[in-house]
């Protein structure tokens, strides 16, 4: 199979055949896809009216497109080395296919790749006990601080670029940062929603979401915000999903292992974990 770069131009061939996945999975778009093209080396075939990507020239993910992946998955089987072919952030109904089309595999949850989905309305609200201490802060923002949203556009554009290089913050890993700046470097060829706090005329806040192939779920790419101001990232969340008022889900994605992401993350109490497998599949 003959492998490439992803570049702006396949944008039509792709969501295409992404829009037949009808996935919540935070990689599974054009704009995860393409913002990490060069960090992790994403490339994709072409075949048997599937498409295939791949990361780091060997990490393949499940064809995507139409149901009968016998042909490609076979054909990769043919070639593989040593009679298998593993792949990674495989998803329940992935699985299923596998089961459906007669195929010997293996599969492993991997909790750190679990993706965090949560009914935006939740954010919207911040209603319930549970989430008493997100109004807490909301109303400590309120309160306490000359504030005001705005959705991201040309005209804050490189105000955005210049905070996304002074506050990496725990949310950034390796080469996230890299992949905001050229986010925004394509912020208008991309579908990409954007939102930002300020306090006192600066930005403190940042983030950018895409739109899953469930066309209803908000895919959560970056997260940039100064956590010395209390409360600044859950007014944030709750003036983007006003302001985006059609999502109905957010994806928040993994949290990797790290304990104090996975704290954060669980703090919002999401609606369910989106369990993500590596599948082993033997000839």
């Amino acid at each position: 199979m003959n492998f490439r770069k992803i570049e702006i131009s396949d944008s039509g061939l792709i969501r295409e055949k992404l829009r037949m996945h009808q996935s919540q999975q935070l990689i599974i778009c054009f704009e995860s896809f393409f913002i990490w093209k060069d960090i992790l080396d994403v490339e994709f075939a072409e075949t048997d009216e599937v498409i295939l990507f791949r990361i780091n020239g060997n990490r393949l993910f499940f064809p995507v497109g139409y149901q009968d992946i016998s042909k490609p998955l076979d054909r990769l089987l043919a070639s593989s080395v040593n009679n298998q072919v593993v792949m990674h952030k495989v998803t329940s109904e992935n699985i299923n296919v596998l089961n459906e089309n007669g195929y010997k595999f293996d599969s492993i949850p991997v909790r750190d790749n679990f993706e965090y989905i949560y009914s935006a309305d939740s954010f919207r609200m911040y209603t319930g006990k549970h989430l008493q201490s997100k109004r807490n802060f909301v109303n400590f923002v309120k309160k306490n601080y000359n504030w005001s949203f705005e959705i991201i556009t040309s005209e804050n554009i490189t105000e955005c670029r210049d905070f996304s290089q002074k506050f990496s913050g725990n949310e950034s890993f390796d080469g996230d940062n890299d992949a905001l700046v050229f986010a925004l470097d394509n912020y208008g060829k991309l579908y990409l929603d954007g939102g930002i706090i300020r306090i006192d005329g600066q930005i403190s806040a940042l983030l950018i979401t895409s739109l899953s192939e469930d066309k209803q779920t908000a895919a959560g790419l970056f997260l940039r915000a100064d956590h010395s101001l209390k409360g600044i990232v859950a007014i944030l969340y709750q003036e983007f999903f006003k302001e985006f008022s059609h999502y109905r889900y957010f994806n928040l994605a993994e949290d990797l292992g790290i304990e104090g992401l996975r704290k954060n993350k669980l703090s919002y109490y999401p609606d369910y974990l989106l369990e993500l497998y590596t599948v082993t599949v033997y000839c």
